[in-house]
């Protein structure tokens, strides 16, 4: 009888085991070898429905292989804080920070990413070309598009130079925040390459004498499109899919001038010492199980090409051939260089007084 017990305990071993390896490819093998992920992987990240999904959707991938996640909850900045101080520190706190693609870009180039190792992630074979990095994965994305008020606007936009039509002065919405891609998208609206940031500010100039609103956050941005102080504005894809479901009055149009994606990103630490443990979940993120749960929830795209979206919410929150080619890819090296002046022109010339 004891024997036969202890057949049984050693068969469900090994078919545990058995279904992790499924579950996490090429890198069972790496992990096992190294048996350094039966242990904890430290994420940092935003909280709410992000945090969530994360739980939801990436744990049941990576815990049968003897992975604990713990999510550290905080701001962009804090997780940026943590990678320089502990990136030459003897013990780490952070082993995986999720961010912007443009943060993230910044922390590459101080040296605090991991470079990624294509053989233990083996789901980077399916992520849009257009979105592969060297240091982080692609997690979700979406773009920057014109929004508008269908119970006001009757007549539908078709790019971003519109936000200079009379009909609209003292009813565009902007957020602060966003000055930087509102910069970019300005040397879209008048016809000029995305990095000429005079042409930007210059469209942004003649955008002042408009009077647009400017608020401090996306959420204030949906309560001026609500109360009906705004009828039109630029934000994230994603943002607009949310208050449709929310019931807000809205639709979007992609510009025709072209548009900003954004991309939230996952990178490994260089200060990790969990490293055999973060590439398994930095895998499992672009697993289309994960990618689907996102979509379904937040409205952000897929950065996978093997998804497989439903129709309708492929149609939803998905972008066509033709769009995807009309996404226009960021500088992220410029910006970083004239973030500071393009903030000053933002505050002096642009926003001041309005």
């Amino acid at each position: 009888m004891n024997n036969t017990n202890h057949r049984r305990r050693r068969f469900l071993a090994t078919a545990g085991g058995l279904a992790a390896a499924s579950a996490l490819g090429p890198l069972a093998g790496r992990a096992q070898a190294a048996g350094a992920c039966t242990g904890r992987v430290v994420v940092g990240t935003w909280g709410g429905d992000y945090q969530r999904l994360l739980q939801e959707n990436i744990n049941p991938l990576v815990e049968p292989a003897g992975v604990t996640v713990v999510y550290d909850v905080g701001s962009a900045l804090v997780r940026q804080t943590k990678m320089r101080s502990e990136a030459h520190a003897r013990r780490s706190t952070l082993d995986i920070a999720l961010l912007r693609d443009n943060d993230m870009f910044q922390m590459q180039a101080e040296g605090t990413t991991v470079p990624l190792d294509e053989a233990h992630i083996p789901n980077l074979a399916h992520v849009i070309p257009q979105f592969r990095r060297g240091y982080a994965i692609p997690h979700i994305f979406s773009a920057l598009v014109l929004v508008y008020d269908t119970s006001r606007v009757k007549t539908r936009p078709d790019g971003l130079a519109v936000l200079l039509d009379p009909a609209y002065k003292g009813k565009v919405g902007l957020v602060d925040d966003q000055y930087d891609y509102l910069t970019l998208a300005g040397a879209l609206a008048t016809g000029k390459p995305v990095g000429d940031l005079e042409a930007g500010q210059a469209f942004l100039r003649q955008l002042r004498e408009n009077k647009p609103h400017v608020y401090p956050s996306v959420d204030a941005l949906a309560a001026a499109l609500k109360s009906g102080e705004i009828d039109v504005t630029v934000t994230w894809k994603a943002r607009t899919l949310q208050w449709k479901k929310a019931g807000l009055p809205v639709d979007y149009v992609f510009p025709k001038e072209g548009a900003l994606p954004a991309t939230f990103e996952a990178g490994i630490a260089v200060g990790s010492k969990a490293q055999d443990c973060a590439f398994p979940y930095l895998n499992a993120m672009l697993d289309p199980r994960a990618q689907r749960a996102f979509a379904e929830t937040m409205g952000y795209a897929p950065t996978v090409s093997n998804a497989a979206l439903p129709p309708e919410l492929q149609q939803a929150v998905g972008f066509s051939g033709a769009e995807l080619e009309r996404i226009v890819p960021v500088d992220f090296a410029l910006v970083m260089k004239h973030k500071g002046q393009m903030l000053d022109f933002w505050n002096r010339d642009f926003r001041n007084g309005l």
